[in-house]
């Protein structure tokens, strides 16, 4: 193997495990369980939030000068600072990296010592997360040498079990709005499209340290899109099997039973005892991988905003503290919190990422304001519509073509879009040469 597919190989497992994180593990049984016989719409669905859309994402993001800020830089440096600073804080010490630790301790190590208290496990996790996070460019090849190949060993270990000797047969279980749109609304709890620019600053900060910083730009994009080739293969090996696994027990579980406990049940039943250490030690690693990849990327962040005024080491600290204090809330509350945010948050990121495609062909900036702001109108009144007494307008964007797949913001964006088009032409906004 060459030095540049042994780059490649090792970046794409470190980008696959940044990636693969709580809700990547706990999600895709669930929505097995809750969807039947028709999980593989439901997994098509989810594929297309996790991993396509972010896979995308960090390309994209790549391409357009490869540090998070640049996604937005069509709209406006300020938005695109602050669209960042919010990725950041939802991503970090806000949802999920008190998420990981949470989750951790509850299929981890909460079903061996229910005694134990959640607090002694992650001052531990976030302890390791330190430690592994403090220096910066370690965190690839700690991740892409080490942590992953032991993280996927035990994965498909389980997910191989579960397709050989599956728990039971899907059964039909009706889900409202369709299997496809069940599946990529809950790929959004994932958090990874906010996560991608963020992780491509990781990628690409490790690409220039092994040299590959000398090449053309072509060359570098071409780095990176194989990075996510293989970063995106795994994934969708591993969500596949891990819904299908939700899916066998889909006549044992309900959609009122936690994600976690969804989780832990199936994996007992697959593999007994040994299954239970199986999950635990795939848990701490996939959770803590996502952890050191978060709070690098935060570190990163704001160290680049601030100019070097406020240091790596000391934002990592600070993400390690907060999200320390906050991951006592439990994995579902953590869930629940997230949701708003995210509803609103994620159709912006994609809508940014499908019309920085072509960034190179549109001129004008005013064309990516109005997307912005039409695509931002369209998700507060989804979901906020109802409690503000504007149910009826929540029911026309509803009926707008695509939205039965989960874009209700498409056609709105592409109007908006095109008006800024227009009068971009007619000379209103800045133009970019």
């Amino acid at each position: 193997m060459t030095n540049r597919k042994k780059d490649i190989l090792i970046s794409g497992l470190a980008l696959f495990a940044i990636f693969f994180g709580a809700g990547n593990l706990i999600f895709p049984p669930y929505l097995g369980v809750i969807t039947g016989d028709g999980w593989l719409a439901t997994m098509v669905g989810f594929l297309l939030a996790d991993p396509v859309i972010p896979i995308l994402t960090v390309i994209v993001t790549a391409a357009a000068g490869g540090r998070a800020v640049d996604i937005g830089k069509r709209v406006g440096d300020k938005f695109a600072k602050i669209l960042t600073l919010l990725a950041i804080i939802c991503i970090g010490p806000a949802f999920a990296i008190p998420r990981t630790a949470a989750t951790t301790y509850e299929v981890g190590f909460q079903s061996f010592f229910p005694n134990l208290p959640i607090w002694v496990v992650t001052i531990v996790f976030f302890a390791i997360t330190f430690a592994l996070s403090f220096k910066e460019s370690n965190v690839v090849n700690i991740i892409g040498k080490y942590i992953t190949p032991a993280l996927l060993v035990f994965l498909f270990i389980v997910i191989i079990k579960a397709i050989i000797s599956p728990i039971g047969k899907p059964v039909d279980v009706p889900v409202e709005g369709g299997y496809f749109v069940k599946g990529f609304y809950e790929g959004y709890q994932t958090l990874d499209a906010f996560a991608s620019p963020l992780f491509t600053g990781i990628v690409v900060a490790d690409l220039m340290r092994k040299g590959y910083g000398k090449q053309s730009p072509k060359d570098r994009l071409s780095f990176i899109i194989s990075v996510g080739i293989v970063a995106s293969i795994f994934l969708s090996l591993v969500y596949g099997g891990l819904t299908y696994l939700g899916a066998s027990g889909s006549s044992l579980f309900t959609a009122d039973d936690s994600r976690v406990e969804i989780l832990v049940s199936l994996v007992y039943m697959t593999l007994g005892n040994f299954g239970k250490f199986a999950l635990s030690v795939c848990v701490t690693l996939a959770c803590l991988t996502t952890a050191i990849g978060l709070t690098s990327s935060a570190g990163n962040f704001i160290e680049e905003l601030t100019h070097g005024k406020v240091k790596y080491i000391y934002t990592v600290i600070v993400v390690t503290i907060i999200s320390f204090l906050l991951s006592s809330l439990g994995v579902d509350a953590i869930i629940n919190l997230a949701v708003p945010v995210l509803t609103i948050g994620y159709p912006i990121i994609i809508a940014l990422v499908f019309y920085m495609i072509f960034d190179k062909k549109v001129p004008y900036n005013m064309a990516y304001i109005l997307m912005v702001i039409g695509v931002t109108i369209v998700a507060v009144i989804e979901t906020f519509g109802e409690q503000l007494g504007l149910g009826a307008l929540v029911e026309i964007i509803k009926s707008l073509p695509l939205a039965q797949f989960g874009f209700t913001w498409f056609i709105p964006s592409l109007v908006c879009f095109v008006i800024g088009w227009i009068l971009g032409k007619l000379g209103l906004g800045k133009k970019v040469n």
